[in-house]
């Protein structure tokens, strides 16, 4: 068996999820120590909206769905990240504390409200008349 499927076995992530997540945490803290958290918060909210986009159009393309599916691994992961960063990037210019607690709230709940909502209903079984 290969290390990286070991580390897959035991992590429930891929060597490149890992990875991913420690250059995340390398630039978060590179920005804190450097007083410029502000542009690294930017530049990751940045990225992850270019690869949700990305993620989407993908998805749309029959010989490219395959790569869509991944970027959407990539995407689910990352999205409550993103969603922090973008609350750290809006205490910056609100300084109302209620206002940025109902948005946070939104934030977390609303990807779970949509994916209830838009399932859809289970089809019934019609019984035939005889």
């Amino acid at each position: 068996m290969k290390w990286s499927n070991r580390v897959q076995i035991v992590t429930g992530q891929t060597c490149l999820h890992i990875a991913t997540h420690l250059l995340v945490i390398a630039a978060l803290v590179w920005g804190w120590k450097h007083k410029a958290l502000v542009e690294v918060s930017s530049t990751l909210v940045a990225a992850y909206a270019l690869v949700f986009i990305t993620m989407l159009a993908l998805q749309r393309s029959a010989r490219l769905r395959r790569f869509g599916d991944s970027l959407e691994e990539v995407t689910t992961t990352y999205y409550f990240g993103a969603a922090m960063l973008t609350l750290f990037l809006i205490s910056r210019f609100i300084h109302n504390n209620l206002l940025i607690g109902c948005l946070g709230v939104v934030m977390l709940v609303g990807p779970a409200l949509v994916s209830l909502l838009a399932k859809e209903p289970p089809q019934r079984v019609q019984k035939k008349r005889s």
